[in-house]
């Protein structure tokens, strides 16, 4: 973990909140914190190895923007759930192309999500809303430049990399998975999750249930753990962040008091993505929270639906997996 990622976290919040609260507009410091610090490391649910480099801006500002647009466009319709389910499920089947793309297409439908339910919160102002949010993913990128000053003259000369499938393999390759089970099961468990979400959504629609579809657009993963661990590290720990959330709202009502916590959460994600999903769960839904919930009034009804959608999203993700794993029972 270097220096530089952990001021890219804390000015990427700590900037927006200060600004927006000097100038009496909290809720816009807030919103564009949280597109740089989502920016800054979405999770994916690609595995990779540990010396696997970070994304470049072009595998996370392009999903960041377009997904701020696709949100912008089918926000505060009817059939709103209807295009994120599709576009979601459009985004996952594209994930089979290369490891780059998959990463891409999740982060994509992440902020597809979590940029319709903000949208949805913010209907007398959309598209001012959805302008704000998607600067957060340019204000990132600044900061990204700001920081790297001397960074490449540090860097020893680029180790020889093992060269790797064509395009034409890539395409190849990715139509014969479009034949077998293997190359359906993730966007069909992706869709199909969120088609129960949205449900229960609408059965209950006076509760705060639209956290139901992040939840599954968040454990739902490329590939099935036969043993879902990693699953159960981010069901607890976003079950940790909602009752962390519920202790800050009580204990911090000043905008000033909650931007600091904001920005010391922010500064702690970087550390918690490289420990574990269980800790990053846990210091990031505390600050989508308190950008989706800015201006409710804190009830303890508002908490109990954020827990309660929690663990029906889990739930609703471990069930599909179940039914779509196939491990052999010989334990081979």
């Amino acid at each position: 973990m270097s220096v530089r990622s952990l001021a890219i976290a804390a000015l990427g919040m700590g900037t927006p909140v200060a600004v927006g609260l000097m100038l009496g507009h909290a809720e816009a410091g807030f919103t564009i914190g949280l597109g740089a610090i989502l920016l800054a490391g979405a999770p994916t649910g690609v595995r990779g190895s540990a010396t696997t480099s970070p994304p470049g801006l072009s595998h996370t500002l392009a999903p960041a923007l377009t997904a701020v647009a696709a949100a912008t466009a089918v926000a505060g319709w009817p059939w709103s759930d209807l295009a994120v389910i599709a576009l979601a499920a459009a985004a996952g089947l594209l994930s089979g192309y290369s490891r780059p793309v998959a990463g891409g297409a999740i982060r994509f439908t992440i902020y597809l999500v979590l940029s319709v339910g903000f949208l949805d919160g913010a209907a007398a102002h959309r598209g001012a809303a959805a302008l704000i949010f998607g600067s957060g993913a340019l204000w990132n990128i600044a900061l990204r430049g700001i920081l790297a000053g001397g960074r490449r003259r540090q860097e020893g000369p680029v180790p020889e990399t093992r060269r790797g499938p064509t395009d034409a393999q890539r395409r190849a390759a990715f139509r014969r998975t479009l034949h077998t089970l293997e190359g359906w099961q993730y966007p069909l468990r992706l869709a199909l999750g969120l088609g129960i979400a949205s449900v229960l959504r609408h059965l209950w629609p006076t509760h705060h249930f639209y956290w139901i579809l992040l939840t599954v657009a968040l454990l739902t993963q490329r590939r099935i753990e036969h043993v879902p661990v990693k699953i159960m590290q981010r069901l607890a720990g976003t079950l940790g962040g909602v009752l962390l959330t519920g202790t800050i709202l009580v204990c911090f009502s000043a905008p000033i008091a909650r931007g600091i916590v904001a920005c010391l959460l922010a500064t702690v994600v970087p550390l918690a993505r490289a420990r574990s999903y269980l800790l990053y769960a846990t210091v990031s839904t505390p600050l989508i929270l308190l950008v989706l919930d800015i201006g409710r009034s804190v009830a303890p009804s508002l908490l109990l639906d954020r827990v309660v959608a929690t663990l029906a999203g889990g739930l609703t993700v471990m069930a599909l997996n179940g039914l779509v794993d196939r491990r052999p029972s010989n334990g081979g």
